[in-house]
Parts: structure tokens; C-alpha cells; sequence
């Protein structure tokens, strides 16, 4: 089987900019050479392209054995050799070479496809391009967590021959600003993808944290309830915040989609009036490319916004339950404030009653305690002067006790009088 003549291959790969990441010139794009193949790094708004390029070098004899294999080696490497920080959004490979009218357009691909071990070839309708045959292969990801797996975009232009070759280069930026929108499409739906599942888990509060008593009427209840519901207070304005940010995102990489849509849309315009120009004999059909933005209008757009419709709820919900928790902490707040000032104040209150029964007690036994001798001194103490001593001291002991506890309640109730 006749296979492409003067083989390319191309690799675009594009990375969310980094800081203090590679910057050329916002308009112009330069081309660094190396052994059959050149590089271009540039810098498309917010994000860092890498183009890289290398071919055969027979331009007029069919090969025996396909070179793809070896070629995308040479371009891994060179990827490796100038990376670029940053995520990646994806990339794109282009395989083009020229054929004789009589080969199979189709059949060629396919071998050239299937060469570089990208899956299985599903038949494909060609589309027209400056008199080329264009094939897209490409399906929407499994794993959006990998995109540098699950996302190979293959294009394969097929000229009619080595002069229709010659205008190839001419449409390098436009196939990098195309296959930019298209990445950023991608990457923005595969976000969405991600944060979908992760929003739907935090969609509803936890009915665990609303169980509570109404009335806990112990003060170290009230303090163990209290630091459970502070916890699980500052728990829920995280989740409110993460779940903020989820939200956020669904509406940012929303607008991402539609923005990016409408540019490759009109990249694509641009690219079939730029072709009609250079050469207005041949008709251009790419249509194929245009199915892409059907599936991003009918499939994506109305996905994400019905997500952000049916998860845009969860906020007041979370909201909700804040609120609820920040009043049951204010009530348990000020229940447990009101206990440690009655506790308090009971204190302060007994510690003045007794505060002044004591001085009471002190005082009358200072003043009775030199008239006890008088009352207890008879004949039968006398010859005993050390029970004289314990009668008097016992009898001041009881009359200062006493008037104490006298003075004690008459305090008492002069303090509640006053309180009331």
C-alpha cells in the first residue's frame, strides 16, 4: 500500500501560564530550528503553546515502512527538552503528507493513525481543505483527571500534492489559536466534571449536627454542648466556603465554554476565508471541525448550567444551617452566661454573710471575753486554773458562734432585701 510522501508530524500543546513563565511577543510567533523539524513557544492570553514539528526528508518517494513512530519520538523528546510549567489543557497532533489521486485517502490515514498507537481507527467522513482531505479523530474523555491520556486530538490533512504542501505553512497560527479554543473547551468541561460530585456531597447539612437538646440545663453540659457547636460551626463556614468557590468555579469554566465556543467558531471562519483566498478553486468543507462546537452548545453548555442550577441551592441550605447553629449558640451562650453569674453572685453573696458573721463572732469575742472570768470564777476552779481556762475560753467560743451565726442570717437578708 502507497503510503504519505514527505511525511510531517506536529504536536500543539498548551499549559495554563505559570508565573514568571516563557513570554514572546503578543503578535508574532518565532520559529527555532533543529534536525528536520523547528519549535515555537508563545504565549496565547492565559495560556503557553508549544508547537513542534519534524518530518522525512525523502519530499518525493513513497516510504516503505511508516516513520510516524520514530517522528513522534523526536517530538516527545523535544517536549520533554523545552516543557513548560503550568497545567496542561491538551494537546493536538497533526499528520499531514501528500498522495497520489489513485491511493485511498481513507486507507493511508488509517495506517498513519494506528502507527502511532492512538486506538482504534472508527471509520471517519473526510472534509475539504485548499484541496486536501481532512480527517479528525477524537472522543470525549473517560477520565477527566487525566487529560494528558484521555485527550488525543488527531488531524489528518492529506494534500494532493507536494505544491499543495507549500501552503501548509501559512495556516500554523491558525491551527494553534484553533486548537487553543478547543483545549480550553475541554479543560473547562473536565472541571466542571470534577467539581460536580464534589459539590453534590456538601449539597445538604449533616441532620447529626441539628440534634440538640433544648434544654441543658448543667453548666458543664453547657460548656461540652458549646464547644460541639463552635466546632461545628467553624466545620460549616469551611464547607459554606469551599462550597462558594465550587459554585464560583461552575459559573467561571460555564462562561469559559461559551467564550472559547464562539472564538473557535470564528477562528474557524477565518481559516475557510484565508483558504477561499489562497486558493479560490478548491472547495473547503469543514464541517467535521464544526461538529465539535454542535457538541459543545447541545451537550456541555446545557450540562454545566444544569448543573450550576441544580447545585446553586446547596448555598442557602449551608447558609441556613449556619444560621441555625449560630442562634443555638447564642441562646446556649447567654443560658450558660446566665448560670455562672447566678453561681457567682451566690458566692460573693456567701462569702459577705459570712464575711460579716465572722467579724461579728471576732468582735463579741474580744468584747465578752474579759467579762468570762468574772461569770465562770468560783471555788471549784480554783485549785484547777487550767479548767477555768478551757470554761472560759469554750463559753467565749459559744457566745461569739452565736452571735455570728446571728449576724450571718440578719446579713442574709439585708442582701437579698437590697438585691430585690
Amino acid at each position: 500500500m502507497t503510503n504519505l510522501i514527505y511525511s510531517h508530524l506536529f504536536l500543539f500543546t498548551y499549559h495554563r501560564k505559570a508565573e514568571q513563565t516563557f513570554q514572546e511577543d503578543a503578535d508574532i510567533s518565532k520559529y527555532h530550528q533543529f534536525p528536520n523539524g523547528f519549535y515555537s513557544r508563545h504565549t496565547l492570553a492565559d495560556t503557553d503553546s508549544l508547537l513542534i514539528a519534524c518530518s522525512v526528508e525523502d519530499k518525493h518517494n513513497s516510504p516503505d515502512v511508516l516513520p510516524f513512530r520514530e517522528l513522534k519520538k523526536t517530538l516527545l523528546a523535544k517536549r520533554e527538552e523545552l516543557a513548560i510549567s503550568g497545567e496542561l489543557l491538551g494537546k493536538t497532533w497533526l499528520i499531514t503528507g501528500y498522495l497520489q489521486l489513485f491511493s485511498s485517502h481513507e486507507d493511508v490515514a488509517k495506517s498513519a493513525y494506528e502507527s502511532l498507537n492512538f486506538g482504534k481507527w472508527r471509520s471517519q467522513e473526510a472534509g475539504e481543505f485548499m484541496g486536501a482531505k481532512l480527517f479528525e479523530i477524537w472522543q470525549t474523555p473517560h477520565n477527566w483527571e487525566n487529560l494528558e491520556t484521555e485527550n488525543n486530538h488527531i488531524l489528518i490533512i492529506i494534500y494532493p500534492d507536494l505544491n499543495a504542501m507549500g501552503n501548509m505553512a501559512k495556516f500554523y497560527e491558525d491551527w494553534r489559536q484553533l486548537f487553543c479554543y478547543r483545549h480550553k473547551i475541554v479543560w473547562a468541561y473536565g472541571n466542571t466534571r470534577q467539581i460536580k460530585p464534589l459539590l453534590a456531597a456538601n449539597f445538604s447539612p449533616s441532620l447529626e449536627t441539628l440534634k440538640i437538646q433544648l434544654i441543658s440545663p448543667e453548666p458543664n453540659l453547657l460548656e461540652s454542648e458549646l464547644d460541639q457547636l463552635k466546632q461545628s460551626l467553624d466545620e460549616n463556614y469551611k464547607t459554606l466556603r469551599f462550597y462558594a468557590e465550587g459554585i464560583s468555579l461552575l459559573e467561571v469554566q460555564m462562561q469559559t465554554i461559551k467564550t472559547n465556543n464562539y472564538n473557535y467558531l470564528e477562528r474557524l471562519k477565518t481559516i475557510e476565508t484565508k483558504a477561499n483566498k489562497i486558493e479560490p478553486n478548491h472547495p473547503n468543507n469543514l464541517d467535521m471541525l464544526k461538529k465539535f462546537s454542535e457538541i459543545v452548545q447541545y451537550k456541555y453548555q446545557p450540562q454545566v448550567e444544569e448543573d450550576h442550577a441544580a447545585l446553586s441551592p446547596g448555598l442557602r441550605l449551608r447558609e441556613k444551617e449556619i444560621d441555625t447553629i449560630r442562634g443555638i449558640v447564642e441562646i446556649r451562650q447567654a443560658q450558660l452566661d446566665d448560670i455562672i453569674e447566678k453561681r457567682d453572685r451566690i458566692f460573693q453573696e456567701t462569702v459577705q454573710e459570712w464575711g460579716i458573721g465572722i467579724g461579728v463572732a471576732a468582735i463579741t469575742a474580744t468584747s465578752i471575753s474579759p467579762f468570762i472570768p468574772n461569770i465562770t470564777k468560783n471555788k471549784l476552779t480554783e485549785p484547777f486554773p487550767a479548767v477555768e481556762g478551757v470554761i472560759n475560753f469554750s463559753l467565749t467560743f459559744i457566745f461569739s458562734i452565736i452571735i455570728g451565726i446571728v449576724a450571718t442570717n440578719k446579713a442574709k437578708k439585708l442582701i437579698k432585701y437590697r438585691r430585690s
